[in-house]
């Protein structure tokens, strides 16, 4: 894939058919998963530290055997539970429970787990903070993890269509300011990743009109967003590699149509010609 094209704790019902059969790792990220008879379950998606009470059983399974729901979302547990350092989870047949004593217990499954286990896991990202739980479009699912001090809070967003994405560090809060999916990037459509030159990280996005759009980010520049026509210039002529490098702003309205500055220059578009054009410094 090349660089430009690749938080009181709150239940809500959703049915077991929504849940599994949503995210079921059946296959590659955009496959459609298999239908579910899952009973509706609930989901954890706010962040709340463990319970302090102390219990002869782990607090992993006191979740789930107090949850019928979630034992039949997740089935049978095959595996023991296993201890890592501060963190402890247990397999099941459709999924894992996590539990750290920041975090408490959450469930993740399907293909946000995939991406999580193949990205690194919680060596890499840390225990999940909340359950998986759905975007406010309806369309998509998340999980949010507490991350690690070289990743920071971390999240994983999947879409039927782009599939299960991971987002961190200053691209991922660079995003949920701007409205997480829901804003003018849209739904990721690749994992945060380092740029070919290793001075920053990016990842790319559908955009609010479809058109394309990434964050990218730099020590020198911070985190920005560029989109449309004039994210496709920028590639066509090198992107952080070109004589422009890294955008240092967001896309800014002019009064004849959108600008993005960059460390060696900018990018304008001309609403009424359509014409893109860049300009050193």
């Amino acid at each position: 894939m090349t660089e430009l094209r690749r938080y009181a704790r709150m239940s809500l019902p959703v049915t077991g058919s929504a849940l599994l059969a949503l995210t079921l790792f059946a296959g590659p990220a955009g496959s459609t998963p298999a239908e579910s008879s899952a009973a509706p379950a609930r989901q954890i998606c706010d962040y709340q530290p463990a319970s302090a009470e102390n219990s002869a059983a782990s607090p992993i399974d006191e979740r789930y055997n107090a949850e019928p729901d979630l034992r039949e979302l997740l089935g049978p547990a095959i595996s023991e539970e296993i201890v890592d350092g501060p963190i402890s989870y247990k397999v099941y047949q459709n999924g894992r429970l996590y539990w750290s004593a920041e975090t408490g217990v959450h469930e993740i499954r399907g293909q946000i787990m995939g991406t999580y286990l193949d990205q690194g896991g919680h060596k890499a990202f840390g225990a999940p903070i909340t359950d998986e739980c759905p975007t406010a479009d309806g369309v998509g699912r998340y999980n949010h993890f507490v991350g690690t001090k070289s990743s920071g809070t971390t999240s994983i967003y999947w879409h039927p269509e782009y599939g299960a994405k991971l987002l961190y560090g200053p691209v991922r809060k660079h995003w949920e300011d701007a409205q997480w999916e829901a804003g003018t990037y849209g739904y990721p459509i690749s994992n945060t990743e380092s740029t070919p030159d290793g001075r920053g990280t990016f990842s790319d996005f559908v955009g609010d009109d479809g058109q394309g759009a990434s964050i990218y980010w730099s020590q020198e520049t911070g985190a920005n967003g560029i989109k449309g026509r004039i994210r496709s210039h920028w590639a066509v002529n090198g992107a952080t590699g070109s004589y422009l490098g890294y955008p240092t702003t967001d896309e800014l309205d002019t009064p004849t149509g959108k600008r993005s500055n960059f460390e060696g220059g900018y990018i304008t578009w001309n609403r009424e010609t359509g014409e893109v054009a860049d300009h050193p410094w």
